[in-house]
């Protein structure tokens, strides 16, 4: 519902790192609204997601730290 109500409406982009697909064929992506926010960020931040720390990927280390302050 949260994601719903952020995008509602809204243009998203979606960029895509070097991996496109895990092991179980999942399509990995990054999301962002037309102004630049960062959503799967946000959803991190907010404990609406968690990380996989099973692939290296580009923003990897922000999205640990987003983890961390959230748990805090």
């Amino acid at each position: 519902q949260f994601l719903r109500e952020k995008t509602c409406g809204q243009k998203v982009f979606i960029k895509f790192d070097t991996t496109k697909y895990d092991e179980k064929n999942n399509l990995l992506c990054y999301l962002y609204l037309w102004n630049k926010t960062f959503l799967n960020a946000h959803l991190i931040k907010n404990g609406l997601a968690d990380v996989d720390t099973s692939l290296d990927y580009k923003y990897k280390t922000k999205f640990l730290s987003e983890r961390k302050e959230c748990r805090l």
